[in-house]
């Protein structure tokens, strides 16, 4: 029997999965008004999308597992920041000359 704390868990998931199709569908549509100049511009932009999305609803689904998963959610989530702020020192002391 599910207890009204299982329904909100599902509805906040599908809040969260409707959040990310703007997102993503967003972007995509994103290049569609203002393509970008070149064919492997457009291609990169719609391979980093769909690379962000497949990683965004993984975290959603995994979060509403529960228990050991909510862990493998929260070190996924802290990996990710350790990795953007690395790349943000790294970009900024390689930089390309434009």
């Amino acid at each position: 029997m599910k207890t009204q704390n299982d329904k909100r868990e599902v509805s906040m998931k599908n809040l969260f999965y409707g959040i990310g199709l703007f997102i993503f569908g967003g972007l995509t549509l994103s290049n569609v008004t203002t393509p970008l100049p070149l064919k492997e511009e457009t291609k990169e932009f719609l391979l980093f999308t769909f690379g962000s999305a497949l990683i965004y609803y993984f975290l959603v689904s995994i979060y509403y597992i529960g228990g050991f998963w909510r862990k493998v959610f929260y070190t996924v989530l802290i990996l990710l920041f350790l990795f953007s702020i690395f790349m943000v020192f790294y970009l900024i002391t390689h930089s390309i000359p434009h």
